[in-house]
């Protein structure tokens, strides 16, 4: 059994991170640098490794009073299964319990995860974006 250490990090390498997001596919691997930037500019980061390996993050975004926003969570598909994204959302989310709002946006295949964490769909509301298809920087 693989023991996982889940820890405190904003400062993940610009390569660890970019081999994350590249096997979940997720378009933000092709601009390591500010994905990097963006992990440090988050207001908390958990990792989960495997010895020396990202396997997972999940980051927060907050005003630090009355809205926390979770933009990321990503488990590595080799390690998928295994109750890591679980254990991920557990912690930032008990460190955020006294907000007013948590807020995420699922893709649909994932919203079951989410409603088992106790999110659910926000009555009257629609999640909206402007996202950069471009793949540039």
């Amino acid at each position: 059994m693989t023991v996982i250490i889940y820890r405190d990090d904003a400062t993940l390498s610009v390569e660890d991170l970019q081999g994350l997001y590249r096997a979940n596919n997720w378009s933000s691997g092709e601009k390591p640098e500010r994905l990097a930037e963006a992990m440090r500019n988050s207001h908390s980061v958990i990792s989960a490794t495997a010895g020396d390996r990202l396997v997972g993050l999940v980051n927060a975004l907050s005003d630090g009073a009355l809205v926390v926003y979770y933009p990321h969570l990503l488990v590595h598909p080799d390690f998928q299964g295994q109750g890591i994204g679980h254990a991920l959302m557990t912690r930032i989310m008990a460190r955020y319990e006294a907000m007013h709002q948590q807020v995420l946006v699922a893709e649909n295949p994932a919203a079951g995860f989410y409603r088992k964490l106790g999110f659910e769909p926000a009555d009257g509301t629609q999640a909206l974006w402007i996202y950069d298809r471009s793949g540039g920087v």
